[in-house]
């Protein structure tokens, strides 16, 4: 944690260093710093409010970059955050607007979060992720879907990190699968023992 914390601060002091053609490349730094500490925030246990900002720092920076392609699974996990942290949206929703105006791809499940966050709208959604598509109104249908969300995930630059990192693993959170929890107002306490699930976004008070 402290290491990607003093690899934050430095990035950030090089912003006003570094020449234009340059700054492409320190900005998706900073969205990678503020991702990682996301995840490993989440993983020794702080709060959600503690986390927040991080989340904000992947926001401020992505949408300076987003013109030039949002990775698919870095859009679902940000539009999912967005969700988990819909209480506070009116600190981030501008931020995830302009990302949302930038993008040239999109899928159900990024639509079905959009339109809760910009709209407050439920709609209808199918996801080229099909363990998104197995979660019902019910906590079993969840636990089911669970089953396939990390092996769903075998194209995605984490995926089995842990083998080959040998500086440690950030931990590997669904925030996906939660947000849609959230939507659904599927709140089981059993959702804490799934394994990936981060259970303390969906209930945890800000």
């Amino acid at each position: 944690m402290n290491r990607v914390q003093k690899r934050l601060r430095e990035d950030i002091e090089m912003t006003d260093e570094i020449a234009g053609k340059y700054l492409l490349l320190l900005y998706q730094d900073l969205v990678l710093d503020h991702e990682e500490l996301v995840k490993l925030s989440y993983s020794i246990g702080s709060s959600k409010e503690e986390i927040f900002p991080y989340y904000q720092g992947i926001l401020s920076n992505l949408k300076l970059i987003a013109s030039e392609g949002v990775p698919f699974y870095r859009a679902v996990d940000v539009f999912a955050l967005g969700v988990l942290y819909s209480e506070r949206k009116e600190e981030f929703l501008e931020d995830l607007k302009d990302i949302y105006a930038q993008m040239d791809h999109t899928d159900g499940l990024i639509e079905y979060y959009m339109t809760y966050l910009f709209h407050d709208i439920v709609v209808p959604f199918h996801s080229s992720l099909e363990y998104q598509n197995m979660i019902e109104d019910t906590y079993e249908s969840v636990a089911k879907a669970q089953v396939f969300w990390y092996y769903s995930h075998s194209d995605a630059p984490w995926y089995e990190k842990h083998k080959y990192d040998n500086r440690g693993c950030d931990g590997y959170w669904s925030f996906d699968t939660a947000a849609t929890c959230k939507i659904k107002g599927i709140y089981d306490e059993r959702l804490k023992e799934l394994e990936y699930f981060p259970y303390d976004l969906l209930v945890q008070e800000k």
